[in-house]
């Protein structure tokens, strides 16, 4: 049922509640979104950053160690190379095979049971002259390699042995050569023999990592020499040249470049790099997916979050909405004790004010009453006009029931309703009407100083008259013995602003921090309840103004109220 009750209060509330509500919701949504979501948003903008830092990372570290594996890998799989022709050059009966191709044919056989890389086995003299040949290519002409750099650098160099650049050659077919020398008492003796590019290619695919790389050889000025058949280098043309130091290691491409990060690692028997890319794809995912699906997740994490809060925004705001309208209830109930607090000071002057109109009324009523008895009539007395004196009894009535309208509408627990109210209006129903009476028998001389500029302020003008009713109260009280009692009005901009001076006994530093604090005063016990100058300031704070005090001990005290014509936003409270 009670769920029931405020259901239903919330269909029929106020266009300004309801404004009200919608305010209050959406900024503790708001706060509730930052509180909760924005810690969580900045540890998962942490903690992706860090994934991905050491997701590159563990790629990097992986990119390189294949790379260095295959590298040594490869190298060795061409020093193996270089020692099978060694051992085929140092054989005593190659001195036999040297110029005879069955013996050569041979050899070339058992160099296939040690690997297929080899494509064909010829011997070449010191002239650079092909002495004889077996292989698929078959040279009509006689070949001289005197003219090859091949040649001239393993017969002129140090190094007994060759491995050259992909290239042409008299075959007009891309392959590699690789020579061996040695000398002999008859010149220098050199043995060479043709690697398939083909197969090397595919040689690289069978290493460790292979099938997670792409992979590549290279020359010192970056052409490929090698590459598999899923490498992700466009063309045997493209430039790719890794640098010298370190030997081993990782580069990074530019944001502008099409190209991958790669891995690299320099052979020692040739001048030649091996580069691997993640055939994976750039960049690498890990083991918590794509992007894509991380974005899915953290939007539904998102959503689910976001109508949780949702739902917790419209009950807190529930809450605190009911516990402002209990506030409001024992805010108006508080100051509805203050004023009736203020009525009791005030019965005093009231009942003076009253008796004042009474009397006459109990004079004018002896005086008909004598007139209207035959044993007092009297034929020298004068005719009285019982018009006039019923007159003066009903002006005195009217003086009367002004006075207690006064006093009720004072008392009366209405409604907070903003209304445009006459500032001046106000004062002086305070001054002249209420307290009027007051002021005359107190010996106080008051002074107004009304700004004609000040223009009607949107207020309430019951709870403002209870406010200058505790102001002008509290002047009283502390000019005991008679003394003036300034009000002063002034428009400054989007606000009025009301100043109430006396020249009574003024407050101590110490008082003036707990002047507008509930139940103080500094009146003596039994006449003052300590509740004016707090409600007061609740008051003014909730109508959009505020309220000010400056005090000099034994010289009075000035209270300065401001109010903006327009309040933000209104609301009415039942």
């Amino acid at each position: 049922m009670r769920k029931a009750r405020q259901s239903g209060s919330m269909l029929h509330r106020k266009p300004s509640e309801t404004q009200h509500y919608r305010e209050l919701f959406w900024q503790t949504f708001g706060r509730m979104l930052l509180l909760y979501f924005m810690p969580l948003l900045l540890l998962a903008a942490f903690f992706h950053i860090q994934y991905r830092r050491l997701l590159h990372q563990s790629v990097r570290l992986h990119l390189e160690v294949i790379a260095e594996h295959q590298a040594n890998t490869f190298n060795l799989f061409l020093r193996e190379r270089l020692i099978n022709l060694d051992n085929i050059i140092d054989d005593p009966s190659f001195a036999l095979a040297f110029s005879d191709r069955v013996f050569l044919q041979t050899f070339l056989e058992e160099l296939h049971h040690t690997s297929e890389a080899f494509v064909d086995l010829g011997c070449v003299n010191q002239n650079g002259s092909l002495v004889s040949y077996v292989g698929p290519i078959d040279f009509s002409d006689s070949v001289n390699y005197s003219s090859e750099d091949w040649f001239q650098e393993l017969l002129h160099g140090d190094r007994r042995s060759v491995i050259t650049e992909v290239y042409l050659g008299f075959r007009g077919d891309p392959h590699f050569t690789i020579a061996v020398k040695r000398q002999r008492s008859n010149g220098t003796q050199i043995l060479r023999s043709t690697l398939s590019p083909q197969w090397l290619s595919s040689y690289l695919t069978t290493l460790e990592g292979g099938s997670e790389v792409h992979a590549a050889v290279v020359n010192g000025a970056g052409i490929q020499q090698i590459k598999t058949s899923s490498s992700s280098l466009e063309s045997e043309s493209e430039i790719l040249v890794p640098p010298r130091l370190p030997e081993r290691g990782f580069v990074e491409s530019d944001e502008s470049s099409t190209s991958s990060d790669y891995a690299y690692a320099w052979l020692r028997e040739t001048p030649w790099a091996l580069v691997v890319t993640d055939a994976r794809g750039r960049p690498s995912f890990g083991p918590l997916g794509s992007p894509g699906h991380i974005l899915v997740a953290t939007l539904v994490f998102v959503a689910l979050g976001g109508l949780i809060i949702f739902a917790r925004a419209r009950y807190v705001t529930g809450k605190q909405l009911a516990v402002e309208q209990h506030e409001a209830e024992l805010s108006g109930q508080l100051v509805h004790a203050a004023r009736l607090a203020s009525v009791g000071e005030l019965a005093a002057g009231i009942a003076h004010e009253i008796n004042n109109p009474l009397a006459i009324i109990a004079e004018e009523a002896g005086v008909m009453m004598d007139a209207l008895d035959p044993t007092l009539a009297n034929d020298d007395d004068e005719e009285i006009d019982p018009v006039e004196h019923l007159s003066i009894i009903n002006d005195a009535v009217f003086r009367c029931r002004d006075i207690t309208r006064k006093l009720l509408s004072f008392v009366r627990h209405t409604d907070t309703k903003l209304e445009l109210q006459n500032v001046h209006e106000i004062l002086d129903e305070v001054l002249d009407g209420i307290l009027g009476n007051e002021l005359s028998i107190s010996n106080v001389q008051v002074h107004r100083i009304y700004d004609e500029r000040v223009s009607d302020i949107l207020t309430n003008r019951s709870q403002l008259i209870q406010v200058f009713v505790n102001l002008f109260k509290n002047a009283l009280d502390a000019m005991s013995n008679g003394g003036e009692l300034s009000v002063a009005t002034r428009s400054t901009g989007d606000r009025v602003s009301v100043a109430v001076n006396d020249t009574g006994c003024g407050m101590s530093e110490e008082q003036l921090e707990r002047v507008f604090m509930p139940f103080f005063t500094t009146k003596d016990p039994g006449k003052g309840t300590g509740l004016g100058l707090s409600v007061s300031y609740s008051i003014i704070q909730n109508l959009g103004g505020r309220i000010r005090v400056e005090s000099t001990r034994g010289k009075g005290s000035t209270f300065t109220i401001e109010m903006p014509y327009a309040m933000e936003q209104s609301r009415t409270r039942e």
